[in-house]
């Protein structure tokens, strides 16, 4: 059996290091990744739920609209042009 130099033996430990060292930093990189896509806030997690009012003031909104005596809303002040002399 041939016996390997010193310096052959350091070049193989350091190759093999690297390659531990690419093999860790992928994986850290995958699960990191695949977190961040399950716990970032800006995803949807479930099922969206449209936005509307309560129940109660969609009610009081509609009886208040029936009633009479409703105020007009306020008429806009005219619309303000200069003149050319």
């Amino acid at each position: 059996m041939v016996e390997r130099s010193r310096i052959e033996r350091a070049r193989r430990r350091a190759r093999v290091a690297k390659a531990a060292v690419g093999a860790l930093t992928a994986l850290v990189f995958g699960v990191a990744f695949v977190g961040a896509k399950t716990h970032a806030p800006g995803h949807t997690k479930g099922k969206a739920k449209p936005l509307g009012a309560p129940t109660s003031f969609e009610r009081a909104v509609r009886s208040s609209a029936l009633q009479s005596g409703q105020i007009a809303p306020p008429a806009q002040p005219p619309v303000v042009s200069s003149a050319t002399s």
